[in-house]
């Protein structure tokens, strides 16, 4: 949650104005870190015994931990207050066309256990499935922490997900979302939220990336294929299809216009597959592509025919992505 989504405090019955503070004291512990409850006061404008009270509740119930003393020079020492972050834990997975990456975090994203491995094609979708229901069981026996402190199962795919199915995923095999849910149930009995892996990452630059301080601003993922995520207001905008980032279908070039379509768009073979095929069909993409940039910063030729004309596509895409959501780019 961003810092202006935190909610206000205001009007109401008693009970509703407690939980409002409730809610903005522990964001503001969990965005901001340690404070005492001076700190607390200071910076949301609440009295004393309000802090007090909501705090007091908060320890109650386990989602603030008292941590040791502030290093205040005058008067009795300030007891300093801190997020519990270790009330639960979530495990979040990367299902990408070359590897699949598993994390188990804490509740302020911190990494306790990870673990990354090839993506299992072979066995088509079934494969994958099994592959990452035993990815997520080595990596919670690494964290050291029971199973049962997990709250959650976060799983990032590429795609456009409809209910349970995956469509506009061309690099990877036909996945059923529902046989994910089904092979997880069966070790974790937890909730679990599948979600284009895009928008995840743009959540996660919301959160504690890039994005912190902005209301409004576009990933772009340039990887085997090309996609987009878009921050409105605040909130993720994944459009009335859930397609709103599926920019590798945008034409830049009338010359490039077709009558026929299939699941790899116009953008993405101009600048993903025709201009670096050799480094996409290897492992290792990311590596190339780090030393492709380099050769570039060195004003290498060949490298700046390839980039030039990737960053001119990828700059039209994003102007006519914002367009279409009738919003002005803030980065």
């Amino acid at each position: 949650m961003s810092k202006d989504s935190i909610p206000e405090a205001k009007g109401g019955t008693p009970e509703a104005l407690g939980e409002s503070n409730k809610i903005l004291i522990l964001n503001c512990l969990r965005t901001r870190g340690t404070m005492s409850r001076a700190d607390l006061c200071r910076h949301l404008g609440m009295s004393f015994p309000a802090v007090s009270s909501n705090v007091k509740s908060l320890i109650d119930i386990g989602y603030v931990v008292e941590v040791g003393e502030g290093d205040n020079s005058l008067g009795r020492k300030s007891t300093l207050l801190s997020y519990h972050a270790e009330r639960g834990f979530v495990l979040g997975v990367d299902l990408g066309r070359f590897r699949i990456r598993v994390m188990f975090a804490d509740l302020l994203g911190r990494e306790l256990s990870s673990l990354e491995r090839p993506t299992n094609t072979e066995d088509g979708g079934i494969g994958i499935v099994d592959e990452l229901r035993e990815m997520l069981l080595d990596v919670a026996a690494a964290s050291g922490k029971d199973k049962s402190a997990i709250l959650s199962i976060c799983i990032g795919v590429p795609g456009v997900l409809s209910e349970d199915r995956v469509t506009l995923a061309p690099f990877l095999p036909p996945i059923d979302l529902a046989q994910i849910r089904t092979k997880i149930g069966e070790e974790f009995t937890v909730p679990v939220v599948i979600e284009n892996s895009i928008n995840l990452g743009a959540l996660g630059e919301m959160w504690h990336g890039a994005g912190r301080e902005l209301k409004n601003f576009a990933l772009i993922n340039y990887g085997v294929g090309v996609g987009a995520a878009f921050i409105i207001n605040g909130e993720l905008y994944p459009g009335a299809h859930r397609a709103s980032g599926e920019i590798g279908f945008m034409v830049g070039d009338p010359s490039k216009l077709r009558t026929e379509f299939d699941e790899v768009g116009v953008l993405e073979n101009t600048i993903s597959r025709d201009k670096i095929q050799n480094y996409i069909m290897r492992p290792d993409f990311q590596d190339e592509i780090n030393k492709l940039i380099e050769k570039y910063k060195k004003n290498d030729v060949y490298a700046k025919l390839i980039l030039d004309e990737i960053f001119l596509y990828v700059g039209c895409a994003q102007l006519r992505a914002w367009n279409s959501v009738g919003e002005s780019p803030t980065v």
